[in-house]
């Protein structure tokens, strides 16, 4: 057997596991968008006892806070927008300001639509229109997600996509990392995997990985196995250049992409595992 194929069995299983993590992780972030698409169309959804900050430009004709006219609050105030503070923009430098929607600990289901504009009756920027939804508590709220791993889960897709995508690059790192040791104990055996098949008139010629040495030259006898380690038949080096190894194997047919060469410098054979 040739030492070394445990890494090959368990760089395979790594491989796997990491696809199957990576996949997850995109079917959690497909959930998380195409529930955004489904879901509330801008709409906030809070509990009672919540704060949402918000932001947005000034309304036309306002110079600060007290200039503001909102509408849309019940009548009990459990629904409040907030504005607490007026600053210079990012972008362009114009004003803005920044506030927050509050909802009381008593607040009742329902929809609210909460504007902010002038005094003077000028149109309303739709910008400043906030549609709020409250739910009587964060489990009603979840039941009502438009995203699969709310509703079953209570939380947020995104959360699952980002730690199954971390996952997913650790196994994908154990994999590349066994995939090395792989490589390094093929190499110190002499021998290489096969990565092309090309028929000629000669026969079957395979190509392997194999760095071409002083030791490696044209007549040279090879042995082919499967990764696993299981004897196949014997080959022949029909060229060693540019870090590749040329053979001609002698029974085609049971020689497949992915199997090992091993050139037989001595008359022992690659040592087992």
């Amino acid at each position: 057997m040739i030492a070394g194929a445990r890494f090959v069995l368990w760089q395979k299983r790594a491989g796997i596991v990491a696809m199957i993590i990576l996949v997850a992780a995109l079917l959690s972030l497909a959930d998380a968008l195409v529930g955004g698409l489904k879901g509330s169309q801008g709409t906030i959804e809070l509990i009672p006892d919540n704060r949402y900050l918000i932001s947005g430009p000034m309304p036309p004709r306002t110079e600060a806070i007290k200039d503001f006219v909102i509408d849309g609050q019940p009548s009990d105030g459990s629904v409040r927008l907030v504005p607490e503070a007026i600053y210079s923009g990012y972008w362009f430098g114009g004003a803005m300001w920044r506030g927050a929607i509050v909802v009381d600990p008593w607040a009742r289901e329902g929809s609210h639509v909460l504007s902010v504009k002038d005094a003077y009756g000028e149109k309303q920027n739709p910008a400043l229109v906030f549609k709020v939804r409250i739910w009587p508590d964060l489990a009603t709220r979840n039941a009502h997600s438009s995203s699969f791993l709310t509703r079953t889960t209570g939380r947020s897709p995104y959360h699952f996509a980002a730690i199954l995508a971390l996952g997913g690059l650790v196994a994908g790192g154990v994999n590349f990392l066994l995939g090395r040791l792989w490589a390094r104990h093929l190499a110190i055996h002499n021998c290489g995997e096969i990565y092309k098949r090309r028929q000629t008139a000669l026969g079957m010629e395979i190509t392997c990985e194999f760095r071409c040495s002083e030791t490696v030259r044209p007549g040279m006898e090879a042995t082919i196995y499967r990764a696993s380690g299981e004897r196949l038949c014997s080959a022949r080096v029909a060229s060693c250049e540019k870090g590749e190894v040329v053979m001609q194997v002698s029974k085609p047919e049971l020689v497949r992409l992915g199997d090992v060469a091993c050139v037989q410098l001595t008359s022992i054979e690659p040592a087992s595992s």
